[in-house]
């Protein structure tokens, strides 16, 4: 702590879009932590950059979130931020987000050119291509081909060549075999998945009207807690986490293969307007956004993050503590591949939490309980973390919960003994799944009453700290429950 007992606060280390970064300004960060006596270094990885203001104010949240949840009397602490190229829709900001997750309400015009500007900066290659799409999106012409146009803009914006080292990082899982990396999003018709996506906007809509909310949140991990679905493969009940029995959209039970015929993706029993196809376009559009910036993620987190690391281990003693948020939660996972890559002595971090990860929740896995052989992306890279794994989960969290497994399902996925939930799920609306030896979900509320964690890899349900309703986002961006910050502490603190 400082001598006013908060966090030292070490300002932000920022990487390009390939993981480039300022090796000088990485050692006056270490040299500033080794100066000020630091014990317990926290570094904090979110993807809200849409510009300085709003990473500041999100740093800001977490920073004082750990302030108050830190022990009385503790060693000198202190707090570094990872900033990248990433972004966030402004409808979705964290920043920006009241305490019931409310935000201003702007004109199609002024969000429209708010997002201009944001993709302009986080895609700069690719600014032509965003103009084209926001245009077509401000539009919403009710020609069909205007769909087709869309599907062709967006396959524009997400392509990258195959030699490209970010193709490496399009997918969670480790050695699948498949013709293509890409989502089924980018190759299906393009008016079948926006109402594939007006659908699900159109579920979670209905599932609110209908029980206000109040299912999920009075799930509970552990001792008394709901019935769990049981669906799932052979080997998978030693390490598979809880489901919830009753998903908020039906469209990600599907079992067999998913083709678009097969499969009923975007088929509903009613014909689709074309006010509803655009507001499933709109999300269409926020998905291939979002795909573009965890392949990113993965590429800064392996190259960048994960190399800059040993700076703050080499020679100083402190307690290294990674935490990832979202977008920023696939990026601290794949740091753990640039630490074993790391030419420097193995640096081992003292935790790794990842809150509400934007990542498979396979991403760690043994083995793929749905193939015959293959693995997590991540398998095995636990041994980088002396200390604890936590990763939050919430049914609460619509956006990972729904939009994630109907955005990274692939053509040509034959686990017809697997749902589109079990095989493309995340691991921040169910946790890590798949890892040998995990202990069975404990609720926030009855871990942070404890004094220690009760196991050193664990998924923690957090559904009972959020309570937003937000469409379609849910509760992902609202992290900032004092009891996250005490679980935080807890991770920090666990030998």
């Amino acid at each position: 702590m400082s001598p006013d007992g908060e966090l030292c606060d070490f300002g932000a280390l920022r990487f390009g879009h390939r993981g480039e970064f300022q090796r000088d300004a990485a050692q006056s960060v270490c040299d500033a932590v080794r100066e000020a006596g630091v014990r317990d270094l926290f570094v904090l990885v979110h993807g809200a950059h849409n510009d300085r203001g709003m990473s500041d104010a999100v740093d800001e949240s977490f920073i004082g979130m750990l302030n108050r949840a830190a022990p009385r009397g503790g060693e000198r602490a202190g707090v570094v931020s990872a900033h990248w190229p990433s972004m966030c829709f402004r409808d979705e900001g964290p920043a920006r987000a009241g305490p019931e997750g409310s935000a201003p309400e702007e004109s199609r015009s002024d969000g429209m050119r708010m997002l201009s500007s944001d993709l302009s900066r986080v895609f700069p290659d690719r600014s032509g291509t965003v103009s084209e799409i926001l245009k077509i999106l401000h539009d919403r012409p009710t020609v069909e081909m205007a769909f087709d146009s869309l599907g062709s803009l967006l396959r524009r914006f997400a392509e990258i060549p195959s030699e490209d080292p970010l193709s490496a990082y399009a997918t969670d899982m480790g050695d699948e075999v498949l013709p293509q990396d890409d989502p089924m999003m980018l190759f299906e018709e393009t008016r079948t998945m926006c109402r594939e996506f007006a659908g699900a906007l159109s579920d979670m809509r209905r599932a609110l009207k209908a029980d206000g909310g109040q299912a999920a949140r009075q799930h509970r991990s552990g001792p008394g807690a709901a019935e769990v679905s049981e669906e799932g493969t052979l080997g998978e009940t030693h390490s598979a986490g809880p489901r919830p029995v009753h998903p908020v959209s039906d469209r990600v039970k599907r079992v067999g293969t998913v083709d678009g015929v097969h499969a009923g993706v975007g088929t509903d029993r009613r014909d689709t307007d074309y006010a509803e196809l655009w507001d499933g376009a709109f999300e269409l559009f926020r998905q291939v956004v979002r795909f573009a910036l965890r392949r990113r993620a993965g590429l800064v987190g392996r190259q960048g993050l994960g190399l800059c690391l040993p700076f703050f281990a080499r020679n100083s003693g402190v307690r290294l503590h990674l935490v990832g948020h979202g977008l920023g939660g696939r990026l601290a996972g794949f740091a753990l591949g640039g630490l074993e890559e790391s030419e420097a002595e193995p640096v081992l971090l003292d935790s790794l939490t990842l809150l509400q990860g934007e990542m498979s929740h396979f991403a760690f896995a043994d083995s793929l309980p749905q193939q015959v052989a293959g693995h997590g992306a991540l398998w095995g890279l636990q041994r980088m973390v002396k200390g604890p794994v936590v990763c939050t989960f919430s049914h609460l969290d619509s956006h990972l919960g729904v939009m994630y497994p109907l955005s990274t399902q692939m053509i040509g996925d034959s686990a017809h003994l697997s749902s589109t939930a079990r095989k493309w799920g995340a691991l921040g609306f169910d946790g890590a799944q798949g890892v040998g030896g995990l202990v069975s979900p404990v609720d926030l509320q009855d871990v942070t009453a404890q004094s220690e964690l009760p196991a050193s890899h664990v998924n923690v349900d957090v559904s009972t700290a959020i309570r937003s309703d937000r469409i379609p986002m849910g509760g992902h961006h609202l992290m900032f429950d004092p009891l996250m910050g005490r679980l935080l502490w807890l991770a920090a603190r666990r030998r």
